[in-house]
C-alpha cells in the first residue's frame, strides 16, 4: 500500500527515466502516464515491474533517486534515510543528557 500511495509516477520524470532506461516499453510507458489518478499510474507501473529482471529492477530503484523520490528507496531497499539520522542523533543526545525516550 506503501508505493500505490507514496509512489509519484505520473508527474515525477520516472515513468520517462524508465522509458529511457528501456525497463518500461512504449506502450506501458503511455498506459501509465494516461492514467487519471496517480494510485492508478502507480498500480500499472508496479504490474509492469512485477515482470521485470532484477537488472531492470535495479535501474528503477536507481530512477527513484534520479527523479527526487530516494525516500521511496530508502523504505523499500531499507536503505538508511533521514529518519534513522534522526533516531541515531535523538539517542545520541539522550545518553549524553542521560534521558529515556
Amino acid at each position: 500500500m506503501f508505493l500505490l500511495e507514496t509512489l509519484d509516477a505520473r508527474l515525477s520524470g520516472l515513468v520517462v527515466q524508465l522509458y529511457s532506461d528501456h525497463v518500461v516499453s512504449a506502450e506501458e510507458a503511455e498506459d501509465i502516464t494516461a492514467e487519471q489518478t496517480s494510485f492508478r499510474a502507480n498500480e500499472k507501473l508496479l504490474s509492469a515491474l512485477s515482470r521485470k529482471s532484477p537488472h531492470q529492477y535495479q535501474l528503477f530503484l536507481d530512477a527513484l533517486d534520479n527523479c527526487a523520490q530516494s525516500h521511496v528507496r530508502n523504505v523499500i531497499t531499507d536503505r538508511p534515510g533521514l529518519m534513522k539520522k534522526v533516531q541515531g542523533r535523538k539517542a545520541a543526545l539522550s545518553s549524553r543528557l542521560g534521558l529515556n525516550f
